[in-house]
């Protein structure tokens, strides 16, 4: 298994991230499901994405039995949001082409993500960074990446719609390659929550998590 890493956050909460190395008939298998099966319960049609949607479950299964507890599946609620089958706990879960990354935790909301440095954020940067934002991001894709990934992890974590990356998340300024940064959410410009995200690197790819 290419598990890169599983980090405990706490005792009850848990990151994995996975790297993609394996072929379909391998997450098959680890998940239970069978071949004819996985179009329904993927819901994709593209073998890519097929690939995916497997190895993001198998990274959250691998996670959770970490945590000593049986994988019975995932299930959305009414926001489309994630969550655990049969556990009292919580799971926000991540992929691309060459990476799947979970967080569970038992005790406390999650939100996670990953994104590839790449230079398509610069084409739509001013539709998810404020202008402070796009200030201190300037033309640099690194910086564009960590705030992406930041605004989603937390957009996952507050769990409801109508959430705009620009007008109600906001990053607080950071330098270098932190491995924390700041999040704020706000309503009706009102501050609603403040968040620590722990940012982690992995190639050109970045992942932040908040928990």
């Amino acid at each position: 298994m290419p598990v890169v890493f599983s980090k405990n956050i706490s005792e009850n909460c848990i990151v994995t991230l996975w790297k993609i190395e394996e072929e379909v008939d391998f997450f098959l298998k680890y998940l239970h499901i069978k071949d004819e099966n996985l179009e329904a319960c993927s819901n994709a049609t593209h073998p890519i994405k097929q690939l995916e949607w497997l190895a993001s479950r198998t990274c959250v299964k691998y996670t959770v039995e970490l945590l000593e507890h049986n994988y019975k599946g995932i299930e959305k609620d009414e926001h489309n949001n994630p969550y655990l089958s049969d556990i009292q706990g919580f799971v926000s879960l991540s992929h691309t082409s060459n990476y799947a990354v979970a967080i569970v935790s038992l005790n406390e909301e999650v939100g996670i993500d990953i994104e590839k440095i790449s230079d398509k954020l610069s084409r739509v940067a001013h539709k998810f960074l404020s202008d402070s934002e796009r200030l201190h991001a300037g033309d640099d894709l690194f910086k564009m990446c960590v705030y992406w990934c930041a605004k989603e992890s937390l957009y996952k974590w507050y769990g409801k719609k109508n959430l705009s990356f620009k007008e109600n998340i906001y990053i607080e300024p950071f330098e270098g390659k932190p491995k924390i940064v700041t999040g704020e959410i706000f309503i009706d410009g009102v501050l609603k929550t403040e968040h620590q995200l722990e940012v982690f690197y992995v190639e050109d790819y970045i992942v932040t998590a908040v928990f």
